[in-house]
């Protein structure tokens, strides 16, 4: 039939749909360069395999030292496994150079790393028009003209893009809400925040019959505590994520502006081995805390480690503190591990935006990367091959 002037008709709009999904199909694509296929490297690669996700396929996977690489694509689940059988010897430079090379469309570097020795490669991958996914904070807290760099790499039109969602919260939304104010317009006036998970489980542990040695202890036993537990109770890993924060509120602000508030007596800091740190926390801090537990439960309050960043004044001011905080405020009810987010801006004063939940381990941190390769697969960015 003949339709009307003006319209499409039948024959038209088919051409259309099917025009559409050609294109769909021709750019729903991600073609990942993993670094790192350690515990949360090595929880990706499952998560991508037993997806099967349209469109995702891992075309390498490098450690620190050496690297495979299959343009067809390689097996995820058993990509950690043919990298320790035998691969090329080289850098992770020369990983991301011989990737692009393939020249398949959204190309993203994936960097699961914790290391500062892989910062360089950000900039090259982008230059090479790769995508970047990370799961490591380095970039995002250390050398700010660096990440300027970075970023500026990362948002030029129809170029590369730079996603690091779980450098704050592991798994949980808390960049890209935060993203989405600042470029809407609103201003951060306070953030509020839990984001460390052993901090939330020592704390949430701690009852007056439970002191906080025997916490500690059983936490570094369950493998929720880094091998030597004042690295997490020090609170410099939560320093950087109160930094990335900060920044993305729009701050120039740097790890040395943190203010943190140490709550362990000198002994134990200064304690030379772990088990005379774990005797020291018995001897000289039990008593301290279960002090301040105590009468923060008096004052139907209780313990929790805040990090805060303020704006109020005009200018940022970033503090790291074990705080009793009433049993109204958002903080005093997570449970776990779970950490927690409070926003206040302009627009989300008297009732600030909340977002809480698993904020730790490596499967979701892993599920958090891999939700940042997916936001990429609808993009069509092809890498520079020269």
């Amino acid at each position: 039939d003949l339709a009307p002037a003006g319209s499409i008709g039948t024959a038209g709009l088919q051409f259309l749909y099917f025009i559409g999904v050609y294109r769909q199909e021709m750019t729903d694509q991600v073609n990942v360069l993993l670094a790192g296929p350690g515990l949360i490297g090595g929880a990706l690669l499952q998560q991508i395999g037993k997806a099967k996700a349209k469109g995702v396929k891992v075309i390498g996977v490098a450690n620190s030292k050496s690297f495979i690489l299959d343009k067809e694509g390689l097996d995820a689940c058993a990509a950690k496994e043919k990298l320790a059988a035998g691969a090329t010897t080289g850098t992770v430079i020369d990983f991301i150079t011989a990737g692009a090379k393939f020249g398949l469309k959204n190309t993203v570097f994936v960097d699961c790393t914790a290391s500062d020795a892989v910062s360089p490669a950000y900039a090259h991958a982008l230059s090479l028009n790769l995508h970047i996914a990370t799961a490591n904070k380095k970039v995002n807290s250390d050398d700010i003209t660096y990440r300027k760099k970075v970023m500026e790499l990362a948002s030029q039109p129809s170029g590369p893009r730079f996603r690091y969602e779980t450098n704050v919260g592991a798994g949980l939304p808390i960049i890209r809400p935060l993203l989405d104010l600042v470029e809407s317009g609103d201003q951060i006036l306070e953030i509020e925040a839990i984001l460390s998970g052993t901090l939330s489980y020592l704390f949430n542990t701690l009852s007056a019959d439970v002191p906080f040695s025997q916490v500690v202890t059983d936490a570094k036993n369950l493998g929720f505590t880094e091998p030597d537990p004042r690295d997490d109770l020090s609170g410099s890993d939560v320093a950087r994520k109160i930094v990335i924060l900060a920044r993305d509120s729009g701050f120039d602000v740097s790890l040395e502006d943190v203010k943190i508030e140490g709550f362990l007596p000198e002994s134990c800091v200064a304690a030379k081995t772990v088990p005379e740190f774990l005797s020291l926390l018995k001897t000289d801090c039990d008593e301290l805390i279960e002090k301040r537990r105590a009468e923060a439960a008096k004052n139907n309050q209780c313990l929790r480690y805040i990090a805060s960043l303020n704006t109020t004044s005009g200018s940022p001011v970033m503090t790291l503190a074990l705080k009793n905080i009433p049993l109204s405020h958002p903080a005093a009810g997570i449970a776990g591990s779970d950490n927690i987010c409070v926003y206040r801006s302009s627009r989300y004063d008297s009732n600030p935006m909340v977002i809480k939940g698993p904020g730790a381990g490596a499967e979701v941190t892993a599920a958090g990367v891999f939700g940042d390769i997916l936001s990429l697969r609808d993009l069509n960015v092809l890498p520079k091959t020269e």
